[in-house]
């Protein structure tokens, strides 16, 4: 095999090398690329449970309620204050607002319904603070009863003494009062309580919600 020939050979055996080895970093590459947008993917899905009190984002595929201040809303997004970060929520397709919403509601906190899943918003709602009038009253029935929220300030065998925007309001305790704190360590004291209440305004049940505090 003269000179030229062996030159040849050497040099062909040296260009399918540096292509494999092109290759194989191209290849490299990709999969690292591959791998860290895999990873980046998931852990957008799972940015939003960090934000949320409650007890369901706890579990993994539970759509949870995530609660904050409404600061921008679009056709397609929301925008809540959360301990003072703003979180971007994409807007489902099926995305619905509770019945009597008003229209404007900017700056007042809202509970939002996340799909686990995708990490959208399929509904929104005023929050029973936002609801509440200057008597704590949030709601009421048509048989007269009526819900009440504010922070407890005492309860004893017999009543229960809590205070809303107007002041303090006590209310005495019915025959068959309940209490649910099931999902609140400690004591309840100076935690926000919601208080169901006949028309005689008897308390009939007091429930701590980690999403109220």
């Amino acid at each position: 095999m003269n000179k030229k020939m062996v030159v040849l050979c050497i040099s062909l055996a040296g260009a399918l090398a540096t292509g494999s080895l092109v290759g194989c970093s191209n290849q490299n590459d990709s999969s690292q690329n591959t791998s860290q947008s895999k990873n980046s993917s998931s852990e957008n899905k799972s940015n939003l449970q960090q934000y949320s009190k409650d007890p369901d984002s706890k579990q993994q595929g539970e759509d949870f309620d995530l609660i904050g201040t409404l600061d921008r809303e679009t056709n397609d997004e929301l925008t809540l204050v959360i301990d003072d970060k703003k979180v971007k929520i994409p807007k489902s397709k099926s995305f619905k607002k509770e019945k009597d919403t008003p229209k404007d509601i900017g700056g007042k906190q809202v509970n939002v319904e996340i799909d686990a899943k995708n990490q959208n918003a399929e509904s929104l709602e005023l929050t029973p603070q936002a609801k509440a009038d200057s008597n704590g009253i949030y709601e009421k029935d048509a048989d007269g009863d009526y819900s009440i929220i504010g922070k407890l300030i005492n309860e004893t065998d017999n009543d229960v003494t809590i205070e809303v925007s107007s002041g303090k309001k006590t209310y005495k305790k019915s025959k068959d009062f309940e209490q649910d704190n099931d999902n609140i360590s400690g004591d309840s004291k100076n935690k926000v309580v919601r208080l169901e209440v006949k028309k005689n305004d008897e308390v009939e049940s007091l429930e701590v919600d980690p999403e109220d505090q």
